[in-house]
């Protein structure tokens, strides 16, 4: 099922910039609060002496309701628009997070959670599919690289109230609350531009999936080792004797690392076989954890190792998209969309609960233990890749994009560009078909 946006009252050429603006602050308001719940809960779980294991599965459950409820939200769309759904999920969801403090149980934790990720899904597909219908085809590559960088700081800016607000209380959870709520102010004062509409498109994640093998196991390693830093590094710093500021500067510089990489490794997976680069940026990531795991005390050398390990581990995700697009159209693209959330759900799943059984088994630094034998794996899995198709041939070239682990409604912010593209090219070629095509032609179009 795939979520198409029409908008016949705005034009391409108009710019709401306005509805823009209140989106994205939506998105940071609603990207802190999720980023800060998911620490508090591993915190405050390990306080009230769940095992390790149990909280892996907590973690880990809100990847399961993430996935079905970018399905389920699509017929609310449908029904009742934008600005309702949306406040109903972020009601949903602010409940949700309060529901915590009433019940403290592991298996009540593990529906909440559950519940919270089909609801926090539900916002995600409301505001990126309303984005896309908010932008013409002329800036949709921008706004979908400053909605990136826009969710990635918001991970990191809400986890330094950790050190102000103890996880034993209820503060955490009750700003939780607050961000989540806040965040329906913005769009419920914009004004809605863009009518949705559903396409019922097959899924086929296997076809997907043989498109680039390499591609489709850098989406579920990525989830793996992403999702499992995310998810346990804070009870790895609770465990190992953190303060709380110390915890939270951790996670602050986990972000910080994504921040700063992502576009320049784009540009030089832009210019060279993207192969290599995803293959060094695994590398480089398997030997940041294992330093982390080296260190293991809170200091400078442990954030400066933390930093570069998101550096080079974050854009894992968006570097493996890019190089399956080289091989499908744009169309394709859209269509695998569903298929590649899915493929990111099943490592992020899984990422948390293996890293909290490593954590049971050999300590804290278990989490690290397990991170870097993923990553190691996926360096095997390239290599033995790269001997296989030493040459791999692009259908066309497509531009690197830093997607946001979010839902399937992102990959719209980039087809209409390109399609744009495709059609500019295809004019260029009939208007002179015995002169080859020439990329210069479309510098203005790749700039953007």
């Amino acid at each position: 099922m795939v979520l198409r946006i029409m908008h016949p009252q705005i034009q391409e050429h108009e710019h709401p910039r306005t509805t823009i603006t209140a989106i994205l602050t939506a998105v940071f308001l609603l990207g802190a609060g999720s980023a800060l719940q998911g620490t508090a809960v591993a915190l405050r779980g390990n306080i009230e002496g769940f095992a390790s294991q149990m909280i892996g599965v907590i973690i880990s459950s809100y990847f399961i309701g993430f996935i079905i409820g970018s399905i389920l939200v699509v017929s609310f769309i449908r029904f009742v628009g934008y600005v309702r759904t949306f406040a109903a999920f972020a009601s949903l969801a602010s409940a949700t997070s309060l529901a915590h403090l009433i019940v403290i149980d592991p298996i009540a934790w593990i529906l909440f959670r559950s519940l919270y990720g089909i609801f926090i899904a539900g916002m995600l597909v409301i505001v990126e599919s309303w984005l896309n219908s908010s932008t013409s085809t002329y800036n949709r590559g921008r706004i979908l690289g400053m909605y990136s960088l826009v969710y990635l700081a918001a991970m990191g800016a809400g986890q330094p109230l950790i050190a102000i607000w103890p996880p034993a209380g209820f503060e955490l959870f009750a700003v939780t609350s607050i961000l989540v709520s806040l965040s329906l102010v913005p769009l419920a004062l914009a004004q809605v531009s863009g009518v949705p509409q559903v396409d019922r498109t097959p899924f086929r994640p296997i076809k997907t999936f043989a498109k680039s093998p390499m591609a489709g196991f850098g989406v579920i390693l990525s989830g793996m080792s992403a999702e499992a830093m995310w998810g346990m590094a804070p009870l790895f710093g609770q465990n190992s004797g953190f303060s709380a500021s110390g915890i939270g500067t951790l996670m602050l510089s986990l972000s910080l690392g994504a921040l700063a990489s992502q576009w320049p490794l784009g540009w030089i997976s832009d210019r060279s076989d993207r192969r290599i680069t995803i293959l060094a940026g695994a590398g480089l990531s398997a030997a940041a954890a294992g330093g982390i795991a080296l260190v293991g005390a809170a200091g400078m050398p442990l954030y400066v190792l933390t930093f570069l390990f998101g550096a080079f581990c974050m854009p894992l995700y968006s570097l493996s998209i890019a190089l399956l697009n080289d091989q499908l159209t744009h169309n394709e693209m859209v269509h695998a969309a569903s298929a590649l959330v899915v493929f990111y759900g099943i490592g992020s799943a899984a990422g948390p609960y293996g890293a909290s059984v490593c954590m049971s088994l050999f300590g804290p630094n278990g989490l690290f233990l397990f991170i870097g034998v993923v990553l190691a794996a996926f360096v095997i899995l390239s290599l033995s890749r790269l001997m296989l198709v030493p040459f791999l041939p692009r259908r066309h070239q497509e531009h690197y994009h830093p997607y946001p682990r979010t839902t399937f409604a992102a990959f719209f912010l980039v087809r209409r560009w390109g399609e744009r593209r495709e059609l500019r090219r295809a004019s260029l070629q009939q208007a002179d078909e015995t002169k080859p095509y020439d990329q210069e032609d479309l510098s203005d179009d790749l700039e953007e």
